[in-house]
């Protein structure tokens, strides 16, 4: 684990804020160049001016997961030999194209046929627009994390790390703790960690022993999910946890210490 105890959290911090940014940009241009009166007509331009904002910050989100990685190496004390940890899978500009078409104009539409007001068609187009153009940008960095530590041959695996406020999902990843790099033989319910979503602010963070301290409250969540999985298995597991996470464990959850800067939800 790296010499500084609070680094998963100050890089997934970072990686939010940048989100964030890249968000009010998003945000900026959808308010100032939709026309609601004109939305097939107005599309292109916008679209066109969201491409390069998203593309930006793909290349910005890896950047700070390739140097987060370096640094976690060498405060490891992993030196022998050089590793370059490796960047993210290119971003196709179909697959952006469709998921603006998707959650822009599509959304809109949608909105509009529901009864929504143009006003509230854009809003609800926004909220959608932004989860989906933040998982796309930081999909950068976790596709670099991931790709480094599948790579690196003294890795040991990865933990979820999360915000002060994660789903149900999210907190079932983030309690199983630095194992990720093996969880799909493991025959845990909770494998297939690389898996996000919208509006997700989990970032993976690398382990390089095989006795890593859990990061945060990752070992209350391990105890809660023994406690209240006891007798289960496979999807039943995972239902027991949910349950009791959105009945009374969210509310009882305590996030690590996050850095005063403010950070807006991602």
């Amino acid at each position: 684990m790296a010499a500084d105890p609070a680094a998963p959290q100050k890089y997934r911090h970072i990686q939010a804020l940048m989100a964030a940014r890249m968000a009010q940009q998003v945000l900026r241009v959808w308010r100032e160049l939709m026309n609601p009166a004109k939305v097939d007509a107005s599309w292109p331009a916008v679209r066109a001016a969201l491409v390069p904002i998203v593309q930006q910050a793909r290349e910005q989100s890896a950047a700070l997961a390739r140097a987060a990685y370096g640094d976690a190496r060498r405060d490891a004390g992993v030196a022998d030999g050089e590793f370059d940890p490796l960047g993210p899978l290119p971003l196709a500009l179909k697959r952006l194209e469709s998921a603006l078409d998707v959650t822009g104009p599509v959304e809109f539409k949608k909105a509009i046929a529901a009864g929504k007001t143009p006003q509230e068609a854009m809003d609800a187009a926004a909220v959608r627009m932004v989860g989906s153009t933040q998982y796309l940008a930081l999909e950068g960095g976790r596709q670099a994390m991931q790709r480094s530590i599948e790579s690196d041959e003294r890795a040991t695996g990865y933990a979820r790390v999360t915000d002060s406020d994660p789903c149900a999902w999210c907190a079932m990843l983030a309690s199983r703790g630095p194992v990720y790099k093996t969880a799909k033989t493991a025959g845990d319910p909770r494998a297939g960690a690389n898996r996000y979503h919208d509006h997700c602010a989990c970032q993976a963070w690398p382990a390089f022993t095989n006795n890593e301290p859990f990061i945060g409250t990752a070992e209350k969540l391990y105890d809660d999910w023994l406690q209240q999985t006891r007798g289960r298995g496979g999807k039943h597991a995972v239902n027991a946890f949910r349950s009791w996470w959105e009945s009374e464990g969210r509310a009882a959850y305590a996030a690590p210490a996050r850095p005063l800067t403010s950070e807006r939800g991602t």
